[in-house]
Order: C-alpha cells, then structure tokens, then sequence
C-alpha cells in the first residue's frame, strides 16, 4: 500500500467511531424519553430491512449482467441468509447499521442512569478500555460490536459532560478555528498512525471532532452545515456502497486492473458526490425520507 492510500484508508476508517461517538451523544437528550427501544426498532429495522432487499436484488442483478451471468451460489446457502437478516452481510456496510443498533438498544438501560459528569468522565474511560479489549483480540471483525459499544459510550459520556459543563462550550469561537481543530485533529490522527493502533488512535481524536461539531451547530452558518452532514449522512453511507459497486463493475468493463491510485480515488469520489445527490433527492420527499 502506498503512502497516499495508508493516509487516505487512516482518514476514511476514523468515520467509524466518529459516527457511532455521536449516535452517542445524541442518545443523551432521547434515552430517557418514554419508548426509546420502541422508537429505535421503528427508525431503524424497517430501513435496515429495505436496504439489505435493494442491496441484494443489485447484486443479484450485477452478477446476471456483468458478471458471467449466474446467480452466485452464496445466495443458496444458509449461513448467507441468517448473516443477512442478523448482521447485516446481505447488503456492504449493512453490518454498522445493525450492530450499531444492537449497541444502542443493550446499552440504553446502562447508559440511562449516567447524569452527571464525574460519572460520564468515567463513562468515557470505559469506552477506551473496551477499545483496548477489542484490540487485543485477533478475532477484530467480531469484536466490532464492542468497539461501536466503546464509541458510543465515550460518545454519551462526551455528551453529558457538554450538557453539565460550561468548561467545554466554546461560543465565543468562530467556525474558522473550529475547523481548524477539526483539521488538526486529523494531521494528529495521521502522526500517530505508525505509533497506535488505529481505533485507539480514533478514542483519543474523537473527543476533539465532537467538542468541535457540538460548537459549530450552534453557531450562525455552521448551524446549516453541521443540519445537512447530519441529514445525508446516513444516507450517503447507505446508497454510496451500491454506487461504488456500479461504477467498479462499469470500470472494470473498459479497462482491466491495476488501476492507479488516482483512478481508485477518483472512483471513490466520484460515488460519494453520486450518493450524496442521490440522499439529497430520497430527503426532500416525504415518503422517501425515511430512506435514509
């Protein structure tokens, strides 16, 4: 792997415990709100079973098309339909979507009776022992589910500290420097990348990017930023898997591997602005929105 590619993957693998801190600090302000898990299964288990129908038939459908013309035979066994419905291996990147809302639902009773900041200070530590716990395990991939509970955790404990504290708000700052923290913590992140070992490297930064992001929906334009990365975000990070395979498939129809490390990018960023144009479109209509 090159070093472009090493920094790239770094960057892009930190959206994981990104996103689940946050799904953290979101909880703080709906955990305790009568019919939380109720609300969840709702929000999350008809979506979750949309996608992996949409993402199955396109696969289904690439592999008629343009892949010799036969069904793949890992769709008659068994073990593909059980890690579909319950781990989320029938669609790409499904597998998030469900262990995250595994995390959620066996963590909202914990997680309920954390109220004040010395014990959320704790509650974050626990999400980096739990980090380092998952880390030490060769197993990594099922060990998954225990970092997004970490991630998720320290998120919450990030969140209680924000609302009890008057320390870590930051409104006389402008969006400039927020986004600059936002920049550093991500130079930080790529310099300590040959020294910790990745999602331990992303607790450490996590912290910062929340700080950072909490301020700037507060704040006059960053409010409309920080409103449109939270709408398409989950969005984006359902349809884009389905876009990059379309485009790897049309790819490779013209031209044979290797590719250059350009030409991989450009593929990427390419279905991420496709992904997003398409979320945008699902957002504005109401009987798509739930969507994504």
């Amino acid at each position: 792997m090159t070093g472009a590619a090493r920094i790239l993957t770094g960057l892009c693998d930190f959206n994981v415990g990104v996103f689940a801190a946050l799904a953290g600090v979101l909880m703080v302000d709906s955990v305790n709100r009568e019919g939380y898990i109720a609300r969840r299964f709702k929000r999350i288990l008809p979506t979750y079973a949309l996608w992996s129908i949409i993402y199955i038939a396109s696969i289904a459908a690439f592999d008629l098309l343009f892949d010799g013309g036969k069904i793949n035979p890992i769709f008659k066994t068994t073990e593909f339909w059980l890690k579909a419905v319950f781990l989320g291996a029938g669609g790409v990147h499904l597998w998030f979507l469900i262990c995250l809302f595994y995390a959620q639902i066996l963590l909202s009773e914990p997680l309920r009776r954390i109220h004040n900041w010395l014990v959320a200070t704790l509650a974050i530590v626990a999400g980096g022992i739990m980090i380092w716990l998952s880390i030490a395990n060769s197993g990594w991939f099922y060990f998954y589910p225990l970092r997004l509970a970490a991630f998720l955790t320290t998120g919450y404990g990030l969140g209680i500290v924000l609302k009890q504290t008057s320390i870590f708000h930051l409104p006389k700052i402008g969006n400039g420097i927020l986004w600059l923290m936002i920049a550093g913590v991500a130079v930080l992140h790529l310099a300590l990348m040959d020294i910790i070992p990745g999602f331990a490297r992303d607790w450490l930064v996590v912290g910062v990017v929340v700080i950072a992001f909490y301020n700037l929906k507060l704040q006059g334009r960053g409010a409309k930023v920080a409103a449109f990365l939270g709408a398409t975000s989950m969005g984006v990070f359902l349809i884009h898997p389905l876009v990059t395979r379309g485009l790897s498939v049309i790819l490779y129809r013209f031209t044979k591997p290797p590719y250059s490390a350009w030409v991989v990018l450009g593929e990427w960023v390419v279905a991420w602005l496709l992904a997003l144009v398409a979320t945008v479109v699902l957002h504005k209509h109401q009987w798509t929105k739930k969507m994504v």
